[in-house]
């Protein structure tokens, strides 16, 4: 396998052909190259780019930097305010050897189900910047995962940025990741809710799954039932329904599917409930 390390961006897209794979972290990539699972002829090395790793706000945004690690993240007091269930799924991250390496895109682009950055960016409506030779193009997160480990990245193209609404004074939100202990675990069910809130009315809802189905996901039916609604009980209990419904888990060794769609409507109702302000219910 060739080895390049990329001193621009410009090298790192002319570098960038013949079942070349871009590097940064390689928390993901190393491993999968290591295990068979991956067979690249080329790895270019983006790790030193610096002009890909930032956290700012610009123009209402807050951007992402392609190459900010999850430490980065965490760090960040624009993320701990404005982008809360991103810095709470950073806390839960892996351990801090890897959150030290682990990139923000790399997290994306690795695309496995339980990505646990997906839901919170989901959650914000977060869009993904790339780059080719042949130009610059943005795309929905929500577009983004095509199939399980599979993204709609084109060949020869870097993601260079992951651009997020910043929360409001009256949005409501919450995260929580289940997983099997506190560090170093793969999700069993991943949940973002972010509430766009109104004078009381939910103007926007987006609720973002990881680990119940080939990809992360927006739960848009369950969003509907909250879409446009002072949010009480009723519709919490129809977002839930929906969420479930919506989930398309599998077995493995982390958890059966249908415990997976069971907590999938659990975790929803909690988050929404948590978002409102609401207590917390016992049964499940």
């Amino acid at each position: 396998m060739e080895f390049l390390r990329a001193a621009s961006v410009d090298e790192a897209l002319a570098a960038a052909r013949d079942g070349a794979a871009f590097v940064a972290g390689g928390t993901n990539l190393v491993p999968d190259v290591l295990f068979g699972r991956k067979k690249i002829s080329r790895a270019v090395d983006i790790s030193r780019l610096d002009e890909l790793r930032y956290i700012e706000e610009a123009d209402g945004k807050i951007r992402i930097g392609a190459l900010a690690t999850v430490t980065d993240l965490l760090d960040s007091d624009l993320i701990r305010t404005a982008a809360s269930p991103l810095h709470e799924s950073a806390l839960e991250f892996a351990g801090p050897l890897v959150r030290n390496r682990a990139s923000v895109a790399g997290n994306l682009m690795d695309a496995s189900p339980a990505a646990d950055l997906a839901p919170p960016l989901l959650a914000q409506d977060a869009i993904v910047e790339l780059v080719s030779v042949e130009g610059e193009r943005a795309l929905p997160l929500s577009e983004f995962f095509l199939d399980y480990r599979k993204t709609a990245v084109r060949p020869e193209e870097l993601v260079t940025a992951i651009v997020i609404d910043p929360l409001g004074a009256e949005d409501r939100c919450a995260y929580y990741k289940l997983q099997l202990r506190r560090a170093m675990a793969i999700a069993v069910v991943g949940v973002a809710v972010v509430l766009r809130m109104n004078r009381g009315v939910c103007a926007e809802a987006v609720i973002g799954l990881g680990a119940v189905a080939a990809i992360p996901y927006r739960a848009h039916a369950a969003e509907a039932h909250l879409r446009g609604k002072e949010i009480g009980e009723v519709e919490i209990e129809s977002a839930a329904a929906a969420a479930a419904d919506s989930a398309q888990p599998i077995d493995d060794v982390r958890a059966s599917a249908s415990y997976r769609r069971k907590m999938c409507g659990v975790l929803v109702r909690r988050m929404l409930r948590k978002a409102m302000g609401m207590p917390q219910t016992v049964a499940v």
